[in-house]
């Protein structure tokens, strides 16, 4: 800046019209004012000195401002951007206005730098302590996305390393079925371990997977033991393939894990003629209480030589729960539909005839001299002859069970426990056997056919050679 034709940073003579000064080179323009502190000069815009880093722009103001009154009162819009070309002094107010948005742009540039900084920071996989965001990616307070869906053998898999890593697959059972959902918002994993050993009563186990802190664990267990039979609970013996079990459902409000297990009879296995029970169970995973359909059934050879299962539900209750398990029944392939015919043959006026459909071919194996073969029994709630049919004086008994002789060649037997009725032998000639009671508890059975002695706890019929 120029004073008195001198220049004002070293003193030298200037000429007339001259820019810079000869001698130091400083500028000689009305765009430039010294610094009050340090005397450098510096633009007359600066916001800083460049020298000492002073804060210059409140001294740039070199007129007081006039008082504010109604009629000098404007927006700050108008303040902002004047109306017309008239020429704005950088001195006066309207610069200074615009040097404070200049700086409170510099502010924000200087955020939005230390914000992508510290983004590009997280980004480039910094530690673990240092990192808030990853340090709180495992905590409870942290919903982490989860899959609507998971496959039974992805469920499977993680149920499988859950226990073995937190020491519950130690007792000797094997791994069954497993399931996942989100129950209330979080992740849930049950799964079904069984034991099938004959050195330890079976039994069914049931456990809970939450996932804590970024992992599964295991969590409540629920036990229920089948004694007397052996469990049979794999997808390919039940014939599940296509069917959607396990899984869960809603029933009345109430959350269940439903799945389908097996138990047959101990010594026999899945396609052989004993009694065996095919459940239908429901577990609620909030109480842990389990509701089960019992199908107490016999395995029939079906046409295409599988083996099914056919008989009737036991334990018939009237609730949303067991008419969703009745409804299941009724899809599963494993369990027999009887045709119209055979639905005729399974009522008790028939039972001797479905006796010899389902017993013949044992029969005549026995009658040419088998030592022994196992009969198909059907067992019936309510009485299959009536009075006038029954040989009255053939009547012999156990503590167990009840026989007698029908005036057809019919035997049958009747169990005081269970309180249901069976058939014995059906003669296909009409005449009329001799029974009695064998110091062993097992009926022998004299007929002109054949004579035997016969076990009502196995069906099996051992030939009598005397």
């Amino acid at each position: 800046m120029m004073e008195d034709g001198k220049c004002s940073e070293c003193g030298s003579a200037l000429p007339r019209g001259a820019v810079r000064c000869a001698t130091c080179g400083a500028p000689v323009s009305s765009d430039v004012k010294k610094c009050p502190e340090c005397g450098k000069m510096i633009p007359a815009k600066a916001v800083f000195c460049p020298r000492c880093g002073k804060m210059v722009w409140n001294d740039m103001a070199e007129e007081p401002q006039p008082a504010e009154t109604e009629a000098s009162r404007v927006s700050i819009d108008e303040e902002a951007e004047p109306a017309g070309d008239e020429p704005q002094s950088g001195n006066g107010r309207q610069g200074g206005t615009k040097l404070k948005y200049t700086i409170t742009a510099v502010l924000v540039a200087v955020v939005v730098c230390l914000a992508v900084c510290n983004i590009c920071d997280w980004g480039d996989g910094g530690s673990e302590a240092d990192n808030t965001h990853l340090s709180h990616a495992d905590s409870d307070t942290v919903t982490l996305p989860e899959s609507e869906q998971m496959s039974i053998v992805e469920a499977l898999d993680i149920y499988g390393d859950a226990m073995v890593r937190d020491n519950r697959a130690g007792d000797g059972s094997a791994f069954g079925p497993a399931a996942y959902t989100l129950h209330g918002g979080r992740p849930l994993i049950v799964g079904v371990n069984y034991s099938y050993s004959d050195k330890q009563r079976p039994f069914i186990k049931l456990t809970q997977l939450s996932k804590i802190n970024g992992r599964w664990r295991c969590g409540e267990e629920t036990v229920r033991h089948e004694d007397g039979g052996v469990i049979v609970i794999d997808r390919d013996r039940l014939r599940l393939d296509g069917e959607d079990i396990p899984r869960f459902e809603v029933i009345d409000g109430k959350h269940y894990f439903y799945f389908v297990y097996l138990v047959s009879p101990v010594g026999k296995m899945p396609g052989t003629a004993a009694q065996c029970h095919l459940k239908l169970t429901l577990f609620n995973v909030e109480s842990a209480d389990v509701v089960q359909l019992d199908y107490v059934c016999e395995p029939v050879t079906a046409e295409h030589g599988d083996t099914l299962y056919y008989g009737r539900v036991e334990n018939r209750r009237e609730t949303p729960e067991f008419k969703f398990l009745e409804d299941e029944l009724g899809r599963l392939h494993i369990v027999y539909k009887p045709t119209p015919e055979e639905q005729e043959m399974a009522e008790p006026a028939n039972a001797s005839r479905k006796w010899l459909a389902d017993n013949g071919e044992m029969l005549s194996q026995l009658e040419k001299g088998r030592q022994e073969v196992t009969f198909a029994l059907t067992r019936y709630d309510s009485p299959l002859f009536s009075r006038s049919d029954v040989a009255m004086d053939s009547r012999v008994s156990t503590e167990a069970y009840v026989y007698y002789a029908t005036h057809t060649g019919t035997v049958f037997g009747y169990d005081r426990n269970a309180k249901e009725f069976f058939i014995v032998y059906a003669s296909s000639h009409g005449c009329v056997p001799q029974i009695e009671i064998n110091g062993n508890g097992t009926l022998q059975v004299s007929a002109e056919e054949v004579n035997f002695d016969f076990d009502p706890a196995t069906g099996c019929a051992t030939l009598n050679r005397e």
